[in-house]
């Protein structure tokens, strides 16, 4: 019974925070059919750094900040939740690389949605899902949970990920037929 309550409160959890992370970024492609703006070019960025050296040669410190430490912070949660409720994703290799293919998957919708693609979130969203790690491996230590990967990687995670994702373009249907 325990162990269905943790992974109920674990999908809960996963799916609110995965549904914010898609709002805030705009990575559903049906934006891009609802903007129709066809005119409009890629905003594509794959040098590494240049868009975070760009930031902070701005004078605007307030704004780089929130770029930088957004980014950063807004992948932590993904790297935290992931392994405290599914013993697969213990590893930091398998959820560090959950949160690289989930911002991947983000910079490449957003290809569609004519926000900027850049290599640099990838890395800043990438590193946030380590950090969350670290956090996990520190919060699991001081409260005695092991920390030692399951065998089997769970499915469950991302299946809630795309389901997710897959209601957001739901939600956005009407916006998109009333065009």
């Amino acid at each position: 019974m325990r162990r269905r309550t943790n992974t109920a409160a674990g999908v809960i959890l996963l799916a609110v925070y995965w549904y914010f992370v898609i709002q805030l970024t705009g990575g559903t492609p049906t934006n891009f059919i609802i903007i129709r703006d066809f005119a409009r070019t890629i905003n594509l960025s794959l040098v590494p750094f240049h868009d975070i050296a760009e930031v902070l040669t701005t004078n605007d410190v307030v704004g780089s900040v929130i770029q930088i430490v957004g980014n950063l912070v807004m992948f932590v949660p993904l790297g935290v939740l992931v392994p405290m409720f599914w013993s697969g994703w213990r590893s930091p290799s398998r959820t560090i690389g959950l949160g690289l293919c989930m911002s991947l998957f983000i910079e490449i919708n957003q290809l569609f949605t004519y926000r900027a693609t850049s290599v640099d979130d990838l890395i800043l969203n990438t590193l946030g899902a380590a950090v969350g790690w670290l956090c996990f491996l520190l919060a699991a230590r001081l409260f005695g949970v092991d920390t030692r990967a399951g065998k089997r990687l769970e499915k469950l995670p991302i299946v809630i990920l795309f389901a997710v994702w897959m209601c957001c373009i739901a939600l956005e249907l009407p916006t998109f037929l009333a065009y």
